[in-house]
C-alpha cells in the first residue's frame, strides 16, 4: 500500500500566522484519506478540497490551493506539471508516494513539479516540504537535485550527447507509443488515441524497453524528453530545497 510514514503529532512551531492552502489529488480514496489524516492538526497547512483525477482545474479554480499535493502515481502528473509550468501558473505540484526511480524524478522536476517525496517520508518532512515549496523552493534528494544540475551543466557546456540513432532503431508505431507513455497516458489511454488494442499496446511497449535497454515509464520519459523531444532539451528546477 503506498503510505507516507506518520509520527507523533504536530510541532507547535509548524503553525505560521497564515496557513498555507492544499489541495488533494489521487485515484485512491485511501490514499486522499491517508494524507488527511497526516495533516490534519497542522495549523500550518489548510486542506481546501480534493480530486480523484487531473488536471483537477475545478478544484485549482475554486480551491485556490498554494500547493497540490498529487499521488505520484496517478495517471497525467507529469503532463499536469507540464501544463501549469507552460503557463506559469499556481498552485506548485508535490509528487507525493513516488517510487525510487531517480530517473523518474529527474523527468518530474524538468516537467515543473516542485517536489518529490518518497513512500517513507515523514509527516514532519511533509509539512517541511510543503512550506518550502510554497516559498518557492524545491524539495527531493540530494541525488536527484545533483542529477538535474549535473545535467543542465552539461547542456549548457553543450556535451550532452543525442544519439539520434535511438530513433532508427524503433518502428514508427513503437515511437508513437513511445512518445504518449513518456507524456504519462496508461495504456489503455494510448490504445484509445491511436485505435488500437490494450494488449498491442502493451506489446509494443515491451519491445519499446528492450529496443532502448530500459527498465520502465519513468526511464522511458527521461530519454523521450532529454532525446526524442523536438527542442531536445526541457527546463530545469528554479533553486532546491534539500532532504
Amino acid at each position: 500500500m503506498r503510505s507516507l510514514a506518520k509520527s507523533a503529532g504536530p510541532s507547535p512551531a509548524d503553525g505560521p500566522s497564515e496557513a498555507i492552502r492544499v489541495a488533494l489529488v489521487s485515484d485512491s480514496a485511501l490514499f486522499r484519506s491517508g494524507l488527511r489524516s497526516l495533516l490534519t492538526g497542522y495549523p500550518a497547512v489548510s486542506l481546501v478540497g480534493e480530486a480523484s483525477a487531473l488536471p483537477a482545474r475545478e478544484l485549482v479554480r475554486t480551491g485556490a490551493p498554494h500547493v497540490l499535493l498529487v499521488d505520484a502515481q496517478i495517471v497525467g502528473a507529469l503532463t499536469a506539471c507540464a501544463g501549469l509550468r507552460q503557463h506559469n501558473a499556481r498552485p506548485w505540484v508535490i509528487l507525493a508516494g513516488a517510487d525510487a526511480d531517480e530517473a523518474w524524478a529527474v523527468q518530474a522536476l524538468k516537467c515543473g513539479a516542485r517536489g518529490i517525496l518518497p513512500r517513507s517520508t515523514s509527516v514532519e518532512a511533509l509539512v517541511k516540504a510543503i512550506r518550502l515549496v510554497h516559498q518557492g523552493q524545491v524539495w527531493a534528494s540530494h541525488r536527484v537535485l545533483t542529477l538535474v544540475v549535473e545535467e543542465l551543466a552539461a547542456r549548457s557546456a553543450g556535451t550532452v550527447p543525442v544519439d539520434t540513432s535511438l530513433r532508427s532503431r524503433l518502428s514508427r508505431r513503437e515511437q508513437d507509443i513511445a512518445q504518449l507513455i513518456a507524456s504519462g497516458l496508461s495504456n489503455q489511454e494510448v490504445a484509445r488515441r491511436l485505435d488500437i488494442s490494450e494488449a498491442t499496446v502493451k506489446a509494443h511497449l515491451t519491445h519499446v524497453f528492450q529496443k532502448l535497454m530500459l527498465r520502465g515509464r519513468g526511464q522511458l520519459a527521461a530519454l523521450y524528453h532529454r532525446t526524442f523531444s523536438p527542442s531536445g532539451s526541457s527546463a530545469g528546477a528554479n533553486g532546491a530545497a534539500r532532504t
